[in-house]
């Protein structure tokens, strides 16, 4: 099968796909209608390639690999701390939101792939569905679906009374995909082995090119039958200048199919990183470049196993694995109090306390009268709908019979969140009832 490799001395002018105050991204051949494949999952022979998979980190993408990890690239950098696969994404009505784990890789809060732009993070909870990996070495010659944010093609570029390409328009941050062929390797020295792609003059393909904004955007490949990850977006050649003169201020952003007669390069204080494009040094066709999942699959399936490991568990068996882990092992039941403090286990479990020591008496459910309300304090692990808990609180005016049944009417007025604890402490307030007197009660099920 044809490929290519693109050595390093021959990534000139190429440029991160981080994004600026004015945030571009996937830019097409075919066309400039800033509607096209936006916020739409593919269709045709392209359906279900990679899209319900996706999410959004910062102000970039996201994939889902693992029932509680996403990959993206490491030169984003960090500071979000939820992952939101949106409902264009999942098709439902609603975004899913998804706090990630501070304490995950021991505190350091990702986990980056060694000698690649990859990094992996974990949330709380699981992710309805994730992307199978690419772990073959033949992707070249490969149709590939790439996805980014922001907004396609901007003004035409122009030589010899001929459009060459479209410069980088403003942005959108808006998510679209398009299509392209692998056409070779890459390596990106510390920074690990590339997959790259050709903008080529393609009509009716969806043909496209990455640029500012698609950092961390996924690349699927279809093989045996299923679209699998291939690549997470790290670069792009970017960087023209009209000519080799230093300072003059002519350079601009764009993505060519024919670049030819064009300088490819940066306008340095030496003026010395200009290089002409000419077909015979293979740099007229702009280049998008994306870190190679097949080069890393077994580092990337080892830092994710155990989440696929833990949804192999039931309910039952995970609330086991949380009490050893505190060393409590004289009474594996829901309703058995280990530490004697009033909490059963089950309650602590849903609290994320520790069973296996005296808690604050109010620490996972209190209640509190207000003048004319009844306040509610529960506390809440973020997994808790994952390891198959529910809750609920609930109500009688006859303690004897222990007639309990559901309270209704809860508002919630206040809401804490702590990600380092894995938890939500939430306040309900309800209309107090009439009566001389009523108990309450916090009812904890595990179950699948």
């Amino acid at each position: 099968m044809f490929s290519r490799d693109f050595p390093v001395p021959l990534l000139l002018g190429i440029v991160l796909l981080l994004s600026t105050p004015a945030l571009q991204a996937i830019i097409f051949f075919d066309t400039g209608d800033p509607q096209h494949n936006r916020e739409t999952a593919p269709t045709g022979s392209l359906a279900g390639s990679g899209w319900r998979f996706q999410g959004e980190y910062k102000e970039f993408l996201g994939t889902m690999i693992s029932p509680r990890h996403f990959i993206t690239a490491i030169h984003i950098g960090k500071g979000s701390t939820t992952f939101v696969q949106k409902s264009w994404f999942s098709g439902e009505t609603g975004d899913r939101v998804y706090y990630i784990n501070p304490d995950f890789n021991n505190g350091n809060g990702s986990r980056d792939v060694p000698g690649t732009d990859l990094r992996i993070f974990e949330v709380y909870g699981e992710f309805p569905a994730y992307a199978p990996l690419y772990t073959s070495s033949n992707e070249a010659g490969r149709q590939v679906v790439m996805m980014g944010r922001g907004k396609p093609r901007g003004a035409e570029v122009t030589r010899l009374s001929q459009t060459r390409g479209w410069r980088w328009g403003p942005g959108d941050n808006r998510v679209r995909w398009g299509t392209n062929t692998i056409d070779g390797f890459s390596d990106a020295g510390v920074k690990g082995p590339m997959m790259v792609t050709d903008f080529d003059d393609v009509a009716g393909s969806d043909e496209c090119q990455a640029a500012f904004g698609d950092s961390g955007g996924a690349a699927f490949i279809r093989r045996a039958g299923r679209w699998r990850l291939a690549g997470i977006l790290y670069a792009a050649d970017s960087h023209y200048d009209t000519n080799s003169i230093c300072g003059d201020e002519s350079e601009f952003f764009a993505a060519m199919f024919d670049g030819a007669g064009f300088y490819l390069g940066e306008d340095n204080g030496a003026c010395d990183e200009w290089t002409l494009v000419t077909a015979a040094n293979d740099l007229d066709e702009s280049r998008t470049y994306m870190s190679r999942i097949s080069a890393s699959a077994a580092a990337i399936q080892a830092i994710i196993q155990p989440g696929f490991d833990d949804a192999l568990k039931t309910p039952l068996q995970r609330f086991d694995d949380w009490l050893t882990g505190f060393g409590v092992t004289d009474g594996t039941a829901p309703d058995v109090d280990s530490e004697s403090d009033n909490w059963p286990n089950g309650v602590e479990y849903l609290a994320a306390l520790d069973p296996s020591a005296v808690d604050e008496p109010l620490r996972p459910f209190s209640i509190e009268g207000q003048p004319g309300k009844i306040r509610f304090t529960v506390r809440i692990r973020l997994d808790a709908a994952a390891r198959g808990l529910s809750w609920e609180i609930q109500g009688t005016n006859d303690l004897e019979s222990a007639n309990y049944t559901a309270v209704t009417g809860l508002t919630r007025v206040g809401l804490v969140r702590s990600l380092s604890e894995g938890v939500e402490t939430i306040e309900y307030e309800i209309d107090q009832p009439t009566g001389s007197h009523m108990f309450y009660r916090l009812r904890v099920m595990l179950g699948p």
